[in-house]
């Protein structure tokens, strides 16, 4: 096991390294409240893999730069995650064009997403659809 260093003992540079220093510091997170989950990030530079652990445990969030075994791993190139934090891609959409992998939980990777910001504009949730708004969109035959 690599430990690089605990996160936030400095501010990391960049809008990856805010990212996820953020989450450390807000330490609770309630869209996780319930949720428990391991997840590594490891985002690629050229040759260069930089990674992220991330542990939520009853919407307690904790971040390090570790190399460990985890539920999830998720690999993407660097530039696609800084996209991603932006809300200029999505991550279902990253991950059905082949520019995210993910290796083990899937449903630990579903959970993070809900962390992840809207694109820009966005002003939030969309209201729930009914059933019956949705079946009246329903073309007859």
């Amino acid at each position: 096991m690599q430990t690089q260093r605990e996160v936030p003992a400095q501010a990391e540079a960049g809008p990856v390294g805010q990212f996820f220093t953020g989450l450390a510091e807000a330490g609770y997170l309630a869209t996780f409240d319930g949720e428990s989950a391991t997840l590594r990030f490891d985002l690629v530079d050229a040759e260069a893999v930089e990674r992220w652990y991330v542990v939520v445990h009853d919407g307690s969030v904790t971040v390090a730069r570790q190399q460990r075994p985890a539920e999830a791993i998720v690999r993407i190139d660097r530039a696609h995650f800084a996209a991603i934090i932006a809300g200029r891609l999505n991550a279902q959409a990253a991950l059905l064009r082949g520019l995210l992998t993910c290796e083990g939980s899937m449903a630990a990777v579903m959970t993070f997403q809900r962390c992840l910001p809207g694109p820009p504009g966005s002003t939030g949730r969309v209201a729930p659809i009914s059933g019956e708004t949705a079946m009246a969109g329903r073309r007859t035959r």
